[in-house]
This record gives C-alpha cells, sequence and structure tokens, in this order.
C-alpha cells in the first residue's frame, strides 16, 4: 500500500466522520423513526391475538423485540448521534401503551384472559428490548456510522493487501 492509498483512506474516514447532518434533516430523521415506531407498536398489538386453528400465536412479543432492536440501531448507525436511539423506542412506547389503555366503553386492544400472557409478553419484552438496546446503543464504538465505517474500511484495506 503506497502513502497515496494511505491518505485517501484516511482522509475518506476523517470526512465521513466530520460530516454531520443538517439539524433540520436530523429532525426530520428523528420523526420518520418515531413514526416507524409508532407504526410497528400498532402493528404488533393487532397482531396480539392471532390464532392458527384455536391455537395463539405468540407472533406480537417476537416482532416487538425485533423491531426495537433493529430499529434504535439502524437510527444510531445512520445519524451517529447520541439521542437517535430514543425516537422510535419513544415511538413504540407511547403508541403501546396509548393502545394498551381502555376506551371509555370499556373496548380494548390488549385484552386479557386466554391472551394475557402475548399481552403482557408484548409490553414487557417489548419495553425491555427497547431500553436495552438505547442503553447498548449509547455505548462507545457501538452501533456509529464510525464503527461501522472503520470495519469496512479495514476489511477493504485487508482485501488490497492481499492482491
Amino acid at each position: 500500500m503506497s502513502r497515496g492509498d494511505r491518505v485517501g483512506v484516511t482522509g475518506g474516514a476523517t470526512g465521513s466522520a466530520q460530516a454531520r447532518p443538517h439539524p433540520g434533516l436530523l429532525a426530520l430523521g428523528y420523526l420518520l423513526f418515531a413514526a416507524a415506531g409508532a407504526m410497528t407498536a400498532t402493528i404488533e398489538v393487532l397482531l396480539v391475538p392471532s390464532r392458527l386453528g384455536q391455537t395463539l400465536i405468540p407472533l406480537a412479543p417476537a416482532l416487538a423485540v425485533l423491531s426495537n432492536v433493529a430499529l434504535p440501531a439502524i437510527s444510531r448507525g445512520l445519524t451517529d448521534t447520541m439521542v437517535s436511539a430514543v425516537p422510535p423506542v419513544a415511538g413504540w412506547l407511547v403508541t403501546t401503551f396509548l393502545l394498551a389503555s381502555a376506551t371509555p366503553e370499556g373496548d380494548v386492544l390488549l385484552p386479557a384472559g386466554d391472551t394475557a400472557i402475548t399481552s403482557y409478553s408484548l409490553l414487557g419484552l417489548g419495553t425491555l428490548a427497547g431500553l436495552a438496546t438505547i442503553w447498548l446503543a449509547n455505548r462507545p464504538g457501538a452501533w456509529t456510522g464510525r464503527w461501522l465505517s472503520s470495519r469496512l474500511a479495514r476489511s477493504g484495506s485487508d482485501n488490497d493487501g492481499g492482491r
């Protein structure tokens, strides 16, 4: 690897690390990720009473865990800001707990009875996964753009060295 190649790789990594999104674009991204969290919460709450024949399928808690890990991780990786993992989880939490509350007429979307385990699993596991992901995403070197770009740059330089 020549000196010019090293400068190009370092300059590219430094240039991408210094480039911050415009604050308006960042706010729009936060809003979109909060809306994505709200949409996944709505879908998951509606999937709580899913059945295959007479058998209850606990699809909603599994999707809650997946969405509350994936959305904050993607948000944190794209924006590389400390608070970027919060909007998807906040949107999910607000929507889920609003949909879990009863209407004045007594209607509920997260029923008790035979589906209570699925309802409570959705609330508990989804909240736990979201909060754990926020905590893990804000540790140094976790899910950041710099971490990802350094991994990609390192694997690219290893491949070039072998040629």
